[in-house]
């Protein structure tokens, strides 16, 4: 477990995390890429233990952060079976008791840290819902030749995987509202969604 651990954790990370893993009944799985999550908790059965799965492609500081958060779950599960909701008060605080000593210890860089903390007031069912824990995360991927849509100027041309072709419009509070050419329809996109640049194109008259 120990030598599993330091494969995918950030350095002074992996023992207190295995040390959690000896004293508690879940087995760490070592998932394919999700595009859905980047982990999950699986409650076992009378015959089978608890088991966290993450994603093996994530960055060392997605890992150690996915990782908490499922950890949390299992504790919670622990306590309270299936009475409490998912991701409710109990849930909550026990991300942030398992979280803040890592924070505290210098492990994070500081940008991933402070967008770590500030995730931490209140924390959502995903990391991913945190644009600036997002973003700060985002840039200890490995390389991709991709872009994003917050990267375009107003009124550029985008399209989908799917097909679909879009104008790129006005951020909102946290979103880009964006018109699908196809429908005529209006959308919402994260600063962080990966599209297909349309270059040197023009809207039908």
């Amino acid at each position: 477990m120990r030598e599993t651990l330091r494969d995918y954790l950030p350095e002074g990370s992996a023992e207190p995390v295995a040390d959690w893993f000896d004293s508690h009944p879940v087995k760490l799985r070592i998932s394919a890429s999700r595009r859905s999550k980047l982990g999950d908790f699986r409650s076992g059965t009378p015959a089978s233990p608890p088991v966290i799965s993450i994603n093996h492609n994530l960055n060392p500081y997605s890992f150690l952060i996915t990782l908490l958060h499922e950890m949390a779950h299992a504790e919670v599960y622990s306590d309270n079976k299936r009475r409490v909701k998912p991701h409710g008060n109990q849930w909550k605080q026990a991300y942030q008791r398992l979280a803040f000593p890592f924070i505290q210890s210098g492990i994070f860089p500081d940008d991933v840290r402070s967008a770590f903390h500030h995730y931490l007031q209140n924390p959502m069912a995903s990391s991913t819902a945190s644009i600036p824990l997002a973003e700060a995360l985002r840039a200890f991927d490995p390389h991709k030749d991709v872009i994003l849509v917050s990267q375009l100027p107003p009124d550029a041309l985008f399209a989908l995987n799917d097909g679909r072709v879009f104008k790129r419009g006005d951020k909102l509070r946290k979103r880009y509202r964006c018109l699908c050419l196809n429908n005529k329809r209006l959308y919402l996109f994260s600063p962080l969604a990966e599209i297909i640049p349309i270059m040197d194109a023009k809207l039908p008259a």
